[in-house]
């Protein structure tokens, strides 16, 4: 697809060729980056995927969406760079470099932390090169990228608070397993979370850490916690089903029952979590929903046609607050 734009040279130093054994194309599969970034598909719309890569069951279930869309036959040339690791930023700033260099069409990114950005979006806007925002938000202005496509993390763990007021009319002892520290997305559910509790009376913050979304690491976690307030504790929201589990194997282990003595509610609605509801482990799954491959379809489509795109595209996400809902769930094939 022609693209005009500003020639970059001064950019050349920055992180060129960082890539050159992570960057991997996936617009037919997971086929790899070969040829020119822009130009070399013939009429394909070149898109550099700066993503996350492997973190758990949410994660592969959104990029899998994501490469899906953008596929050759749908017109896209997807060139996929993962992070090195989850946390990684500074390989995600080299493939945004690489990516500005190549002279993609666009890029949609999946930012590993919010900060950090507002420099490699400015080079991109110099570059006539929208930016798409999947997922997390970042620190930046607005107008330095096009939109951001994504549920409403806020609503989302709103929906976990509220769910808990109902479970716990006179108020608990809770503690709360948040995801990896910086995340716009952990401000989010947190601010969303505390929403809905408003200040109810009898509400008691035992206290937060992270868990880094990681099973193992909740478990530790509230092994620790449980032994250190005499497994007085009546509720865990925890911010991504994997903490979530990890939670029920150590109220478990602690001689407790999950959902009756403690009760755990997570966000993302995995396989993995409305099987543990289904079996009474968990109480509450709040989905956030990661198949939005197609918004961001007619997102790019519309960028690139000069056409308006709303600052923000909110991505739709469901609730199972029994065994039943999540067995139905189930049956229907929502999980992933």
């Amino acid at each position: 697809m022609a693209h005009n734009k500003r020639a970059l040279g001064m950019l050349g130093f920055i992180g060129v060729g960082a890539l050159a054994l992570g960057l991997a194309g996936c617009s037919s599969g997971d086929a790899e980056a070969g040829g020119e970034a822009s130009g070399g598909s013939g009429d394909l719309t070149t898109v550099g995927f700066v993503a996350v890569g492997p973190e758990g069951g949410w994660r592969n279930a959104n990029e899998q969406a994501i490469k899906d869309a953008f596929t050759e036959d749908a017109g896209f040339d997807l060139k996929y760079a993962p992070a090195a690791s989850p946390s990684d930023q500074k390989s995600q700033l080299d493939a945004f470099s690489t990516f500005v260099n190549d002279e993609v069409d666009v890029i949609l990114l999946t930012a590993t932390e919010a900060s950090g950005w507002e420099d490699s979006l400015k080079l991109a806007k110099e570059a006539e090169i929208p930016v798409i925002l999947l997922d997390r938000g970042v620190d930046a202005p607005e107008d330095l990228y096009v939109t951001r496509i994504a549920p409403d993390n806020v609503q989302v763990a709103k929906s976990v608070g509220e769910w808990a007021t109902t479970a716990f009319p006179e108020g608990a002892n809770y503690f709360v397993l948040e995801g990896v520290p910086g995340l716009s997305v952990v401000n989010e559910r947190n601010e969303g979370f505390d929403e809905a509790l408003g200040g109810k009376s009898g509400w008691n913050k035992v206290g937060a850490q992270t868990a880094n979304w990681k099973t193992d690491e909740g478990k530790s976690v509230i092994e620790t916690v449980l032994k250190a307030n005499n497994n007085d504790i009546q509720f865990i929201f925890a911010q991504n089903d994997e903490m979530g589990i990890g939670a029920a194997q150590a109220v478990t282990a602690a001689g407790l029952k999950p959902g009756t003595d403690v009760k755990i509610a997570t966000i993302d609605g995995t396989k993995g979590a409305l099987e543990a509801l289904s079996k009474g482990d968990l109480s509450f799954v709040a989905q956030y929903n990661p198949f939005f491959g197609t918004d961001a379809v007619d997102a790019v489509k519309k960028a690139l046609a000069g056409d308006k795109v709303d600052s923000t595209i909110i991505v739709k996400s469901a609730t199972f607050d029994s065994p039943e809902a999540a067995d139905k769930a189930l049956a229907d094939g929502l999980a992933f």
